[in-house]
């Protein structure tokens, strides 16, 4: 019932209460790049007593709709159960620690990160950004092969050295003080690669909200970051009355298609979005 796609979810989600717990042993005083080891077993029973004493309705609120009013009740009851029974904790605690994952300091804040290194000493650095709600380990299934040889379409051999960082607040990242903004994230990463890594050049790709400090690196540390790779662009397109104020006509059927589906989000589909954006603070003391 529940895939590659689905373990990953639980891990991450699972990150995020076992990272309070396990994040203190990664604080530091010196700018040094140090080892780190992810040991959850600090924070499992806390979180298997909060799974314990979630109690789920005996019976679905509205039967018959299906996930249109929320996710489905057998579906939490398939979540609960894996999380309880069924998720391997040794073993996702042995594949997170495959990996070679590192601490160091950058303006106050522990920065969490994978540093795995190609065998080709003309790899060319990359940073993965991963987004939200998530964590590193949504590339942990793909590191390997990055760093692997390949060849372009061109014939030119290629490889990658990766480095994964947490973002700040996630995993075993430290948070970030209040009005942290994305440039601040953009210029921490900036500092990690070039001044605690050495690499003079590097690209970058990000997903869903790492896509954010990705473009900000990019646009602000161009000499630096020599490409960017983004899964989408972290700023929303011109509405029908900015396009007929700056003169412009959408030529194609797409492109008009694309327009009407991202004013129709904006009207009916980004509340929660804009909840998070602007009342996050009462959002979650309201819970």
């Amino acid at each position: 019932m529940y895939g590659l796609t689905t373990r990953k979810a639980l891990l991450a989600v699972s990150l995020v209460l076992l990272a309070a717990s396990t994040a203190a042993h990664a604080h530091h005083n010196s700018t040094a790049v140090r080892p780190f080891r992810i040991d959850p077993s600090v924070g499992l029973s806390h979180m298997y007593n909060l799974l314990r004493q979630s109690h789920l309705p005996k019976e679905e609120e509205y039967p018959g709709v299906a996930d249109t009013a929320g996710i489905d009740l057998d579906v939490l009851r398939g979540l609960q159960d894996q999380w309880l029974g069924k998720f391997d904790w040794k073993w996702e605690e042995a594949e997170m620690n495959s990996f070679k994952h590192f601490t160091t300091e950058i303006e106050g804040l522990t920065v969490h990160f994978i540093h795995e290194l190609s065998s080709d000493p003309d790899a060319i650095p990359v940073i993965l950004n991963h987004g939200w709600p998530g964590s590193f380990s949504e590339f942990t299934p793909i590191i390997k092969d990055l760093t692997s040889s390949a060849v372009t379409s061109t014939g030119k051999p290629i490889s990658l050295h990766v480095i994964v960082p947490s973002l700040p607040g996630f995993a075993f990242s430290s948070k970030p003080p209040a009005n942290w903004t994305v440039e601040d994230t953009a210029r921490i990463q900036h500092t990690l690669m070039v001044d605690v890594l050495g690499y003079g050049q590097f690209a970058v790709h990000g997903t869903d909200w790492g896509c954010a400090p990705s473009y900000t690196l990019y646009a602000n540390y161009s000499d630096a970051t020599r490409a960017a790779h983004l899964t989408f662009l972290p700023f929303l397109p011109y509405s029908s009355a900015q396009l007929a104020a700056a003169d412009i006509t959408l030529d194609s059927a797409l492109q008009r298609d694309e327009q009407q589906r991202t004013e129709q989000w904006s009207a009916t589909g980004n509340a929660y979005y804009l909840e998070q954006l602007t009342k996050a603070s009462q959002s979650s003391t309201s819970r």
